[in-house]
């Protein structure tokens, strides 16, 4: 997993924004997940036969609780294209499933064995009783790489089912990815957390002379959590942004802020003026190297060897060479 999957994995445990993000998706900005409703619950899934395990690690996984019932929600990080993802976030979902059997069945072995709830013939076979349910998984992946998500969107983008008319690719049990990429959205009104300005952010790096206006422009970029400016300026691979972090950090109340207008306001005059200072030193360079080719041709001309003229010239032979190919 890549530097920028873990800083975003680390940045969606935040109750809030988990939130924000599914209500988001799901139900275009109406608070239906809400925070204080969700709790921290990612964990690693073993899989394998004994002395063969291997673990699969949930990115991000919440419990949401609504009166008496349970939803599990999660969250796959992307920021490359992968072509499997639709298998994988469905292995997630059987992992997350099978773990509810799991428990289910060890609960009634243990009421069984103490004499309080017995199995029918039929529940004994599976260990799970007619009337038990499992809890609902709803995963979503979020893509946030560069480049055009071009991978399969379910399941059944990833079979072939040959060339003949058989009936059976309609029969086939499809399992759709719940994908989100941020290169694909307009805008991000439906998000209401600072998960807005991120995006944003994100949805600009193919084009540089725009995401400088969105930062300096929008008053928000004023105003964000040192958590989202770190996460820009690793994201954007604009490190200086948070290196100077005390700089642009503000006391609003009892939060600090970062500035991240002011910041990039900074960087592009300082970037601006190293911009100028190369030119300046490049002219200085190109009219030295003007005038040692003067020189160089001139003792060329009155018949100087070549060791003289690199001692004099204080330049190598190979630019001896050069000069003398174009006299």
């Amino acid at each position: 997993m890549g530097e920028t999957d873990l800083c975003m994995q680390e940045y969606l445990r935040d109750k809030s924004r988990f939130a924000d993000l599914f209500n988001g998706v799901f139900f275009s900005g109406r608070a239906v997940v809400r925070p204080e409703e969700l709790s921290e619950a990612s964990e690693k899934y073993a899989e394998g036969a004994a002395g063969h395990r291997s673990l699969r690690v949930r990115d991000v996984k919440m419990n949401l609780y609504g009166g008496a019932s349970l939803r599990i929600l999660a969250v796959e990080n992307q920021s490359r294209v992968d072509y499997i993802m639709p298998l994988r976030c469905m292995e997630y979902d059987v992992f997350e499933y099978r773990k509810q059997i799991g428990q289910i069945k060890r609960e009634n072995k243990n009421e069984a064995q103490a004499g309080r709830r017995k199995l029918r013939a039929e529940e004994r076979l599976c260990g799970v009783r007619r009337s038990d349910r499992l809890s609902p998984v709803y995963t979503i992946c979020l893509y946030h790489g560069e480049e055009e998500w071009d991978g399969p969107m379910s399941l059944r983008e990833m079979m072939d089912f040959g060339e003949e008319e058989d009936g059976l690719k309609e029969l086939f049990a499809d399992y759709p990815l719940r994908l989100f990429c941020v290169n694909r959205q307009q805008n991000f009104d439906e998000f209401h957390t600072d998960l807005k300005e991120l995006f944003r952010a994100l949805n600009c790096r193919g084009n540089r002379d725009k995401m400088k206006r969105l930062m300096t422009e929008e008053a928000s970029y004023a105003h964000l959590s040192g958590e989202t400016a770190e996460l820009l300026s690793v994201m954007l691979n604009m490190p200086r942004l948070w290196e100077d972090r005390e700089r642009y950090m503000k006391k609003q109340g009892e939060k600090e802020e970062y500035d991240m207008c002011w910041a990039m306001r900074e960087w592009m005059e300082e970037e601006r003026n190293e911009g100028i200072q190369q030119g300046i030193q490049q002219g200085k360079a190109e009219g030295i190297r003007e005038k040692q080719a003067i020189i160089i041709r001139n003792m060329l001309a009155r018949g100087f060897s070549d060791e003289d003229i690199c001692a004099l010239a204080e330049c190598d032979l190979k630019t001896v060479e050069e000069i003398r190919g174009k006299a």
